[in-house]
């Protein structure tokens, strides 16, 4: 290589070197948090393509639309479209659940309590919120912190499994940096049948 190219090259790595000094070091994280767990995105259909209640079945086109949206890569907006796009497949001749269950928080295997996940009055949909919301207050942020939770679907007779999900520490730093509510993509867990869970974490 000759001297110019050289002098080009060291120039550029002297340019990389300097862009990569000037760029704001990560906040450091807060050494407890408080976490909520505000809500989920149900699918309108089961694993199979049932509905949830009744004896019909969700249209393929709208869980093939469905899955598209999940593979997008903003999932703030992914969640969004999906909860739009499950409530409008739940309301057109569908039978949506009626999601209740619980979550429990963990550091490594110590738990730190079991909270309700249901709402009174709720009927009949894919995007349920929550009472309270449910709240874990002074959590240590530490690497084997996670949530475990599930979600069933209440009915007259047999209730339903609707599915479980795991929320582990980087989903944690992830919403408490984004500070907002902030959805969780959980659709490669379990039967597929929960796809978005939404929390918030802020320092406390």
């Amino acid at each position: 290589m000759g001297s110019r190219a050289l002098l080009g090259a060291a120039s550029l790595c002297g340019i990389a070197l300097a862009c990569a000094s000037c760029r704001p070091a990560a906040e450091p994280l807060p050494a407890r948090v408080r976490i909520s767990i505000d809500g989920a995105v149900i699918s309108p259909a089961k694993a199979d393509g049932r509905q949830w209640d009744g004896m019909g079945a969700v249209a393929p086109g709208a869980l093939t639309a469905i899955g598209g949206l999940l593979r997008t890569e903003h999932p703030a907006a992914a969640a969004a479209s999906v909860a739009g796009f499950a409530a409008e497949a739940a309301g057109s001749g569908t039978e949506p659940p009626e999601p209740f269950g619980s979550a429990e928080l963990f550091v490594g295997a110590r738990s730190l309590g079991r909270r309700t996940l249901d709402r009174s009055g709720q009927r009949d949909t894919c995007t349920p919120g929550w009472d309270g919301p449910p709240t874990w207050r002074r959590v240590p942020l530490t690497p084997d912190v996670h949530l475990s939770g599930e979600l069933i679907d209440r009915d007259l007779i047999h209730d339903d499994f609707i599915g479980r999900f795991a929320i582990n520490h980087g989903h944690l730093v992830a919403a408490l940096r984004a500070r907002t509510v902030h959805p969780v993509a959980v659709d490669n867990q379990a039967a597929g049948q929960v796809l978005f869970v939404w929390i918030e974490v802020w320092p406390d």
